[in-house]
């Protein structure tokens, strides 16, 4: 009786919500409190690309290629009547009622207290916020689509968003949560032959971020689920016309604004690559130091949760991973600064899946390794009531988490 409000699908639904709203909370804040929105970028890389330069346009190339959180608030900004506008404004500096938490919690965040800028600054706060949010649904729908497995489906995008500000290593930027978003949304979109909705998701992927052109290659093996080898290649030849027209369309914009079309970073990424102490690195996450990037611990991690889940993954999900390498590794030596563990995001999706099969294989095994009297429901020793209870409870639970 006590359980029984969890049998409603409506109760279920809003104890995940809780749930996933928490986990994504504490691993934005993560996020944020290493990096904010880059008000470092300029003594750091002695480049301009911090939100105030990207939402004026006048950032450097290629960070000001990123440009569908800036332009949504940028319209929001001008929707807006003056009145409330100026009313939105007064609140964030108001306090006595405390309604700038950004100026409070992340006295780093300087940028969020400049008036001119501060509506902004939320707003793009806000949607990178519920970009991470939304992605943790979407990666969850994905799984659920390439393996049976509900509870491992749900617990899959909590580890990968504990995990994530290990990942923003380096560097990290508020169009990083809704490129994981929208590589999820692709893949399941993919897995399901909505090709109309891949379309429209493909180019506002690329006006976040233009690397998505390279992240439909990876697509092929679940579109291929879907359709015949010349349909599949049809429909990857469509998305990769409408990538590159988003593409031309914000280069040739931004044409005239300062840096380079990429950033070449192949000697560094050499250098970095050979030295051993690349492989022993730690940083603050959380508050905590913990392993940084290349760490040889994370390494290791990644390796053995590869191995456990490999054999047990569907071709088409082993495809992906393969094809993602073969893309993701080559930019990622040319382009991408040293370390920057983010850069591999190509990867993302395939690896919460990973990570999904590696849960469901442990669960599996655990409920296997049971007495045959707990599973039949026969009367067994107390002491192996707590632990079994649980697994049983998991196992029945399977179908409806």
């Amino acid at each position: 009786m006590l359980n029984e409000p969890l049998s409603r699908p409506g109760m279920r639904w809003l104890f995940l919500a809780c749930i996933y709203f928490i986990v994504a909370s504490a691993s934005f804040s993560g996020y944020f409190a290493k990096w904010q929105f880059r008000e470092d970028m300029p003594l750091l890389f002695a480049t301009e690309a911090s939100l105030p330069a990207m939402v004026d346009g006048v950032a450097d190339r290629p960070y000001v290629y990123r440009q569908l959180l800036p332009i949504i608030a940028n319209s929001i900004e001008r929707a807006l009547p003056i009145g409330v506008r100026d009313r939105v404004t007064a609140l964030l500096f108001d306090e006595k009622h405390n309604f700038h938490p950004i100026a409070a919690f992340y006295p780093n965040a300087v940028d969020a207290r400049n008036p001119r800028y501060a509506l902004r600054y939320y707003l793009i706060y806000a949607m990178s916020f519920g970009s991470l949010l939304l992605a943790m649904f979407a990666l969850r729908a994905v799984c659920i689509d390439v393996q049976p497995n509900r509870i491992a489906a749900t617990l899959a995008p909590i580890a990968f968003a504990a995990i994530l500000p290990l990942i923003l290593t380096v560097g990290g930027y508020f169009y990083d949560p809704s490129e994981l978003l929208f590589m999820a949304i692709a893949v399941w979109l993919s897995m399901r032959g909505r090709v109309l909705w891949l379309i429209a998701i493909t180019a506002l992927a690329t006006l976040n971020k233009e690397s998505f052109f390279f992240f439909i290659l990876t697509l092929f093996p679940f579109l291929r689920s879907r359709f015949l080898v010349k349909a599949t290649l049809a429909v990857q030849c469509v998305l990769l016309v409408v990538a590159a027209a988003v593409n031309v369309v914000i280069k040739l914009k931004y044409a005239h604004n300062g840096g380079g079309v990429v950033t070449y970073h192949l000697m560094e990424n050499l250098v970095f690559l050979i030295h051993p102490s690349s492989y022993i690195g730690f940083e603050y996450n959380y508050g905590i130091p913990m392993t940084k990037g290349f760490n040889v611990i994370n390494i290791i991690l990644v390796a053995a949760v590869v191995r456990t889940a490999w054999g047990k993954l569907l071709p088409a999900v082993r495809q992906h991973l393969k094809i993602a390498l073969l893309v993701n590794v080559p930019l990622f030596l040319a382009f991408c600064y040293p370390g920057e563990l983010r850069n591999f995001s190509m990867l993302n999706v395939g690896f919460v899946i990973t990570i999904c099969v590696s849960i469901a294989a442990y669960l599996d095994r655990s409920y296997r390794a049971l007495p045959a009297a707990v599973v039949s429901g026969d009367a067994v020793p107390e002491r192996t009531m707590p632990a079994a209870a649980e697994s049983i409870s998991a196992h029945s639970n399977n179908a409806t988490i």
